[in-house]
């Protein structure tokens, strides 16, 4: 399936820098925007220690490699816990805010075509050698050649999900994906024969690839700025055996987002106040406890019927409502404070409206509250890790950027500087506590090198903030 589930939807990858964004545009709008540094991800398998057991939560926390301890659930993970217990875990949700992971001892080693759940868990061993094959996939025939194969390569243990993207594979690559997500568990079981400290076992891909990757891998279009990022998609379709006509490599002068607006975009999803269609707009302010939103008319089409006018500009308003809480990654409660409408019909098109919107998100990401006696309509919506304003600027309500923030910006910002002008020696000034993050060696070094065709001369300057910077030709 292409992201988002349309014909109409593309991704554009920014990977000139030390992360990568990636937007996903539907109907010619910005849709979605993932930003990855690497670092720890969903479903990575690590073999942790058990610290300490809370039976008021009725978990244990668990001492991981490289990242916070995760908390785990007695009813992930079979049989009783105690204190310096070495377990099998996989990160279940990523730890945001002072929130550390949470984990499952549920494991499911995830491929590109398929998942292997290696433990079914007891009570569900009427489930053992379960083949679960996609509800798209309609014809009668090619389900049964795929559910005689994969009976006879799976054990009694064992349960495999496909994913649509693998249905028409060969049996030899069905046969060699599942080999090599046996061998993951098999080396997970190694680690725990003979622990002798936390370590990641298997590490998944990222929310980010496995976007990209089943985006690209279904045909969907897909423009790069970056080589390396673009070398390996390219290389996945061709291991695949499959055209790479939709693969396009972005080679302008200019920084591809800079090329297709997504900068603009991204710098409205940073502030309070987004306009609508059609006029009117709505103020959004994230706090600690919930994200309110107020949606006002001024500046709307006018209308002389006050009920009317109202009516529209909510329903306009809610579909911009939901883009931005995806855009910015926006969780948890969310009260809007739409335009008085005078009935409960205005309203019940308001919701709909809303749930129209959400779409797939319906099915358990977002709960409805409803209106309140004030007028009020409240929502929760799923937490996914961290908020949009968060990454690009570090917590507010600091402005000062984070310094991996800063770094990604001042490299960005140093290739768009120097991609249409002249090559040769270049003298870089930069605050005191980026020079390091440059030093000889380093990731960014050789981002410059590589774009600017030798890495520039470093100079600390006092006088110039944690983003700024001043690029001289030498």
């Amino acid at each position: 399936m292409v992201a988002g589930g349309t014909e109409t939807d593309r991704l554009l990858i920014d990977a000139v820098a030390c992360e990568r964004r990636i937007a996903l545009i539907r109907n010619d709008r910005l849709a979605r925007l993932w930003i990855d540094r690497g670092g720890p991800a969903r479903f990575d398998i690590h073999l942790g220690r058990v610290s300490k057991i809370l039976p008021e939560m009725a978990a244990a926390m668990v001492v991981l490699d490289g990242v916070a301890d995760g908390l785990l659930p007695f009813d992930r993970i079979d049989g009783p816990l105690h204190e310096g217990q070495w377990v099998i875990v996989q990160i279940s949700r990523l730890g945001f805010e002072d929130k550390g992971p949470k984990l499952t001892g549920r494991i499911a080693i995830e491929g590109l075509g398929m998942i292997l759940r290696p433990n079914e868990h007891p009570t569900d061993a009427k489930r053992g050698g379960l083949v679960e094959l996609p509800r798209k996939l309609k014809d009668e025939n090619r389900r049964a050649v795929l559910m005689t194969l994969f009976k006879g390569l799976i054990a009694r243990e064992e349960g495999i999900t496909l994913r649509s993207l693998a249905i028409d594979w060969d049996d030899g690559a069905l046969a060699g994906e599942l080999g090599q997500l046996r061998a993951v568990w098999k080396r997970a079981q190694a680690a725990l024969a003979s622990p002798t400290k936390p370590v990641v076992v298997f590490k998944a891909l990222s929310d980010a690839d496995q976007l990209i990757e089943r985006h690209v891998m279904a045909g969907g279009e897909c423009i790069v700025d970056g080589a390396d990022e673009f070398v390996r998609l390219r290389g996945l379709l061709r291991a695949r055996g499959l055209d790479d006509a939709h693969l396009v490599r972005h080679d302008g002068a200019r920084l591809l987002f800079d090329d297709q607006d997504i900068e603009d975009d991204i710098a409205t999803a940073l502030q309070p106040r987004v306009p609508l269609p059609g006029g009117g707009w709505i103020a959004i302010e994230q706090t600690t406890a919930l994200c309110a939103i107020d949606v006002n008319a001024g500046g709307s089409d006018s209308d002389n019927d006050q009920a009317r006018r109202a009516e529209q500009v909510n329903l306009r308003a809610a579909p911009e409502i939901v883009r931005q809480l995806q855009l910015r990654n926006i969780g948890g409660l969310v009260v809007i404070d739409p335009l008085r409408m005078a009935g409960k019909a205005s309203r019940d098109r308001f919701e709909t409206a809303l749930r129209d919107a959400f779409g797939p998100e319906m099915s358990g990401a977002v709960q409805f509250g409803g209106f309140t006696r004030l007028g009020l309509f409240e929502l929760t919506r799923q937490r996914g890790g961290i908020a949009l304003v968060d990454l690009m600027q570090g917590r507010l309500p600091d402005p000062m950027p984070t310094r991996t923030a800063a770094l990604n910006f001042v490299l960005r910002s140093v290739i768009r500087d120097t991609r249409s002008g002249q090559g040769g020696r270049y003298r870089l000034y930069l605050s005191k506590d980026l020079v390091a993050d440059l030093a000889p060696g380093s990731h960014g070094q050789q981002i410059l090198e590589r774009a600017m065709g030798m890495a520039p001369e470093l100079a600390a300057d006092e006088s110039l903030s944690r983003a700024d910077y001043r690029l001289e030709k030498l």
